[in-house]
């Protein structure tokens, strides 16, 4: 089996499983619903473009390229966009580029919410400040919050109450180009059963609430020992770690699709650390001055080189990794570039996880 064959093999294996995922989440109860569509924005979107990498037009009818425009933009061009917007601003080399894009972003988000203020609603506001982040919670920990949105479904470039709208038709296309896929496939896939898809989630763990950031009179989230943006980019880490730790065993089994959004999530919140860290804006904090350095040494450790990290963010996998037949190619992948068992990685890697979750928290708050 050639590179090309065993890259597909992985990403067939992957879009089957995120259909699987679809169907739960078609089936989570509509106030839950709408906690986890966004949040998973980014994921569909690299299992859209990987298909879009592996499968060209001579292989496949499924085209990307078939779907109607949103605000203008291509089907093709937002899955590029929102992949990379997993990110989170951690793919900009200097830390004060991210923070100043989240505080520009935070800053039209407020004057778009008080735009067509009344004179009384302003004195309000002047007054008692105006709501400007939302946090969601599952069991009183936050996995999303409105800046974090902000940036995936930034591509859709429409304004704050037309976005919904954006939001629905991406993914109502996200979800038919991975079932249009699936059912295309030369040699099909195994057909989904019902007891496959049935997820139990309770509505009553969620909750939602509002903060004021962006007025600093008012701001009542966040505390004042290190820098307001600072806090509101590590938030966005926090966020996604708890996602990945508390949230995606309720749509998808133990399946390479789940470890490698998880691995990603880590990789980008340990770098976020680094660069606050090596940036300056953690040196007062002394007493966690030792954790945050551990972490930093563990992540560097598990990716020494830059190949785990791109074999994880792209479907099409380069050549250093030679499975043997009938073996998992992503298990190979990362045993062969952390000298780790898979079994051994995850443990360190929730783990880990778990202990930068904790470190967050108790930096912002």
């Amino acid at each position: 089996m050639d590179l090309l064959q065993i890259s597909r093999s992985q990403l067939i294996s992957e879009v089957y499983e995120s259909e699987k995922m679809l169907k739960r989440l078609n089936n989570v109860p509509l106030d839950s619903r709408s906690y986890f569509s966004s949040s998973l924005l980014p994921y569909l979107s690299m299992i859209c473009d990987g298909i879009d990498n592996l499968f060209p037009y001579e292989d496949t009818v499924a085209l990307s390229s078939e779907f109607e425009d949103i605000n203008g933009m291509s089907f093709t061009t937002l899955i590029k966009k929102i992949r990379a917007s997993s990110k989170l601003l951690t793919d900009k080399k200097n830390i004060k580029t991210s923070i100043k894009i989240l505080d520009s972003e935070m800053t039209k988000f407020h004057d778009e919410l008080i735009k067509d203020y009344y004179m009384w609603q302003l004195a309000y506001v002047k007054i008692l400040g105006q709501d400007d982040l939302g946090v969601f919670y599952y069991k009183n920990k936050p996995f999303a919050n409105s800046s974090q949105i902000n940036l995936y479904i930034k591509p859709f470039n429409s304004s704050v109450m037309g976005v919904r709208e954006s939001l629905y038709k991406f993914g109502c296309q996200s979800a038919r180009y991975i079932s249009r896929f699936c059912s295309e496939l030369e040699d099909g896939v195994p057909q989904l059963k019902k007891e496959a898809y049935i997820t139990t989630i309770d509505c009553n763990d969620f909750t939602y609430r509002d903060y004021v950031y962006s007025q600093k009179k008012h701001r009542n989230i966040f505390n004042n020992a290190i820098d307001r943006g600072v806090a509101l980019y590590l938030l966005n880490m926090q966020c996604q770690l708890n996602f990945a730790l508390m949230l995606l065993d309720l749509l998808i089994e133990e399946h390479p699709l789940k470890y490698r959004i998880q691995l990603l999530i880590y990789y980008y919140s340990v770098q976020a650390i680094d660069f606050a860290f090596n940036s300056g804006y953690l040196a007062e904090l002394e007493e966690h001055q030792e954790t945050i350095t551990t972490v930093i040494q563990t992540h560097k450790k598990l990716f020494k080189e830059n190949t785990l990290r791109n074999n994880l963010f792209h479907y099409k996998l380069s050549e250093e990794v030679k499975p043997s037949f009938g073996e998992s190619y992503f298990q190979a992948m990362v045993e062969t570039h952390t000298a780790k068992s898979l079994e051994d990685l995850l443990a360190t890697v929730y783990e880990e996880m778990d202990i930068v979750e904790k470190l967050i928290e108790e930096i912002i708050y």
